[in-house]
């Protein structure tokens, strides 16, 4: 038990001394992670603790070797029978002599001898404290200080480990070629984490045009075009402007801003003045001499036309939040129902339904929600949600507006005609939801669903509170993509619904395309049924399409037919529209 305790001893402080050196080494600061470096500011000189493994692990019986008799050539013996182990030192490694009997010493490759601790650095070196049991210089020197820069000396490699001179052979301070190692990192100011100091900034844009020769058949006592052949014009201008920042922990903010330019000259946005029917004659909707239009459609009987040639309006203002959470909006921007809103597809910039130009016009279908226009409301859309743990991606929006007092280009409720009637609406809320699927053999599915409701605040005689509700659906595989959508409202009216559905297709297996669309309409309030299809063919050319096709409408409205001796009677008129147009248009 003696001669275990005489020769583990030794061991057992040399690899507690060398647990105690590898401490030191990690608290160097290549190693560290925390924002400010050593080098940073000299610490305080303090004491070096004593490192509590040796403390605790130390032999109590040990007595280390002597090691500093200047001419001594053989070690002191601790026993009389028993010679203690004398290392030498050959270039700072200790090497046990060839002749030196095995008293029960391990096989395990030799401990190091520790040198006085590198120098960091900065200006001040690491205390050369030695651990705990570690014997004084021998009589061969004291090992120069190591800069950082210069290797270490050599070290037994302890299993797998990295021998620390092998860590540090390619590090030098400064390093070489005159590249200094990169400067700490400094306390962020409250613009570098607001991300103000990087703002990230969009523009983007489209200009559509056309021309169109179109045929009409209508009857004399109509508004808008006349009967007959025609010319017609149409220019359809969009921007938009984005300014953002990303805040430290990922939020993205910023203001947007949209405005269009239209002319068109049959129509100001959808809806309009339609063939008269004079308040009072029968079958002719009106209230208390009075003739209403509806919310949702905008179609009324009596009346200023305020159909108008070229418009303009700023149809986005508001100031945005983005996160991982959802995006939320508050200021002039579309509503929950609409973003949610399907139609039917198309490559042209008119179409069966939802069409922002209309050549022949008589345009009477929409099937997008579009409750609160552009008016101010805060919205809310969340993420796409449930995709990975249900299989079909999950998306929802609402939104809120404290009225529905707007006018952009394609939907302006926010104008006065004398002698017509429409509802006043406030608190609209707006909902939307869409699921999506996207199946193995490339087959992507989509469908909406939207609903909107708000209060009627003027309390005239023949309007409610408005509630619309709609769907859509849409298919997409290779190049085809089919969809339709539907779309149902009360109009604001006691009764005057209105309704309309769509569907259309494209094709576009090269920079060639097809579409082919029909839509279909209905509006109570002033007796109109509309059909319309258009059919066209588009070529792309980068940013720039070039096309062409045919626009089809046949509707017909409640109007004033003549019954001689100038009594008129109200009856249905119909109104026929063909265009062939060709259009071109371009993106930035």
């Amino acid at each position: 038990m003696s001669r275990f305790l005489a020769s583990a001893a030794p061991l057992a402080v040399i690899a507690l001394g060398g647990i105690g050196l590898a401490s030191a080494q990690s608290s160097s600061p290549f190693a560290s992670k925390k924002p400010r470096q050593a080098w940073e500011q000299p610490a305080a000189p303090a004491p070096t603790p004593q490192p509590a493994p040796v403390q605790t692990y130390q032999a109590p019986a040990y007595t280390p070797p002597a090691y500093d008799a200047p001419i001594q050539t053989a070690p002191p013996q601790t026993r009389a029978t028993k010679p203690a182990y004398q290392p030498s030192y050959e270039g700072g490694r200790s090497t046990p002599p060839t002749e030196t009997p095995n008293y029960g010493r391990p096989t395990a490759a030799p401990a190091p001898q520790y040198s006085a601790s590198p120098t960091a650095p900065s200006s001040r070196a690491y205390p050369q404290t030695r651990p705990s049991g570690q014997a004084a210089p021998s009589q061969y020197g004291t090992p120069q200080l190591q800069q950082y820069g210069q290797p270490y000396a050599q070290q037994p490699n302890y299993g797998q480990t990295p021998q620390y001179g092998q860590q540090y052979a390619q590090t030098s301070y400064p390093p070489q070629g005159g590249q200094p190692f990169p400067a700490p990192q400094q306390p962020q100011t409250w613009k570098q984490k607001l991300g103000l100091d990087k703002i990230a900034t969009f523009f983007s844009g489209g200009l559509r045009s056309g021309a169109a020769l179109s045929y009409r058949d209508v009857p004399p006592n109509q508004v808008g075009a006349e009967d007959g052949y025609s010319e017609d014009f149409i220019i359809d201008a969009d921007v938009e402007f984005e300014a953002s920042a990303i805040t430290q922990g990922g939020l993205e903010y910023g203001v947007n801003l949209g405005a269009r330019a239209q002319y068109d000259p049959y129509r100001r946005g959808f809806g309009g003045r339609i063939p008269t029917c004079t308040p009072g004659i029968a079958g002719c909707n009106a209230s208390g001499g009075s003739t209403l239009r509806g919310h949702t459609s905008q179609f009324y009987q009596f009346g200023e036309d305020t159909a108008k040639d070229a418009q303009f309006a700023v149809e986005s203002a508001h100031l945005f939040l983005r996160s991982a959470y959802g995006d939320v909006t508050v200021g002039r921007d579309d509503g929950a129902a609409f973003l949610f809103s399907l139609g039917a597809p198309t490559l042209l910039a008119v179409n069966a339904s939802n069409s922002p130009v209309d050549y022949t016009g008589l345009d009477s279908v929409k099937t997008v929600n579009d409750a609160s226009g552009f008016s101010e409301k805060i919205t809310y859309t969340s993420p796409r949600l449930l995709g990975d743990q249900i299989g079909v991606g999950v998306q929802f929006g609402v939104s809120y507006a404290l009225d529905a007092e707007a006018c952009g280009v394609d939907f302006c409720t926010d104008r006065d005609v004398a002698r017509v009637i429409a509802p006043e609406l406030e608190d609209v809320f707006e909902a939307g939801l869409a699921l999506d699927r996207t199946f193995a053999n490339g087959l992507s599915v989509e469908g909406t669903l939207t609903y909107a409701t708000a209060t009627e605040k003027s309390g005239f005689a023949g309007l409610d509170d408005l509630e619309s509700y709609g769907a859509g659906l849409e298919f997409e595989y290779a190049d085809w993509t089919l969809g339709g959508s539907y779309l149902q409202s009360n109009n604001g009216l006691l009764d005057g619904d209105y309704s309309a559905y769509d569907i259309g297709v494209t094709w576009k297996p090269s920079a060639l395309g097809f579409s082919l669309a029909y839509g279909h309409a209905e509006d109570d309030n002033v007796g109109l049924t509309s059909d319309q299809g258009t059919f066209g063919v588009t070529y792309d050319f980068d940013r720039f399409t070039l096309g062409t096709g045919v626009q089809y409408v046949d509707r017909t409205v409640t109007g004033l037919i003549p019954q001689g001796g100038g009594v008129f009677n109200a009856g249905e008129l119909d109104q026929k529209g063909t265009s062939v147009f060709v259009e071109a248009a371009v993106k930035f």
